[in-house]
């Protein structure tokens, strides 16, 4: 019925008192409201699409809801008075967000046993790779800024991007990334080459996406000589969950490109790599903690646990 607890409370504590006689409204000045119930009947009509009422409208408006109120419920209410009502059904006029569709991954089972494999391996290098762009046109981000003085910032006379590929080692937080002019199967495999020199010893997984520059046939062709490193394969759609490394890329575009446009390759470079300059382990694992960083972490812990103690 759209009432908060402590209005229940105020009732429940008003009929305990004073009996059913507490129930009635003590006489006040003011008109009374023409519809008690519309805080109600707004929440249940507007939590569904108009399609299912008939409409052509796509999504509620404040017009398009006081017609169907005044033709369905015989209800006369203003603009004004349903948006209050609107509120305090706990709507608010905010744009929806694009999703990806939820498709199956037909191998999601199976590559969520490989990822916990990979995971629980203490004697394994874990680590999580992936990509992204950085424009010289700045990404535009909420900021502070007087009333009535927009912050005005200029675009690059012709927009160019860097290509970044990353890796970060989910058990001791280095990280590990080259700028690329393209992102390329090529440019894939000579990060991975570098994780092999980095890690001379013992087998590496690597936890990528299902992206084309991963599944080519050139880096299957290159796996297969270096057997050593192993390609572990996120289900479908997941990567926002399962790689740590998404957060790398969102805290890198907030620090240098929010609000922020350059006027060459090479000053986007430079800031990219002062940043990571400073970019420590204990800031790698502190900002990309995670399921699958504390799950790496875990099997190392255990490990030590089990072993025998010194005599």
């Amino acid at each position: 019925m759209g009432y908060d607890a402590a209005t229940v409370r105020y009732w429940l504590k008003a009929y305990r008192d004073r009996g059913l006689a507490g129930l009635y409204d003590a006489p006040r000045s003011g008109r009374p409201p023409q519809e008690k119930h519309l805080t109600a009947i707004v929440q249940a009509q507007a939590g569904q699409p108009p399609s299912n009422y008939g409409y052509l409208q796509a999504c509620w408006t404040v017009a398009l809801l006081v017609r169907h109120l005044r033709e369905r419920f015989r209800i006369q209410v203003s603009a004004a008075t349903l948006r209050q009502a609107l509120k305090r059904a706990g709507f608010r006029w905010t744009r929806p967000k694009l999703v990806l569709p939820q498709r199956q991954d037909a191998q999601a089972d199976e590559k969520r046993a490989k990822l916990a494999q990979a995971l629980a391996d203490p004697q394994a290098t874990v680590l999580a790779e992936d990509e992204c762009d950085l424009h010289l046109l700045a990404v535009l981000r909420a900021m502070w800024q007087r009333v009535g003085r927009q912050l005005r910032i200029l675009t690059p006379g012709q927009n160019h991007k860097r290509g970044v590929f990353g890796a970060l080692n989910l058990r001791t937080g280095e990280w590990f990334y080259q700028l690329t002019d393209r992102k390329r199967s090529v440019e894939f495999i000579a990060l991975l080459a570098s994780l092999l020199t980095a890690y001379p010893v013992g087998p590496i997984y690597v936890i990528v996406d299902n992206a084309g520059i991963h599944t080519s046939k050139a880096v299957k062709k290159w796996l297969s000589l270096h057997r050593r490193l192993e390609l572990v394969y996120l289900p479908t759609y997941t990567g926002h969950r399962f790689n740590p490394v998404e957060k790398v890329w969102h805290a890198l575009k907030g620090h240098i490109a929010a609000n922020r446009s350059f006027r060459a390759l090479a000053e986007l470079d430079q800031a990219i790599r002062r940043y990571f300059a400073a970019f420590t382990c204990e800031d790698a694992l502190r900002l990309t903690n995670s399921e699958v960083t504390r799950a790496a972490q875990a099997a190392v812990f255990k490990s030590a646990e089990n072993l025998p103690q010194a005599a």
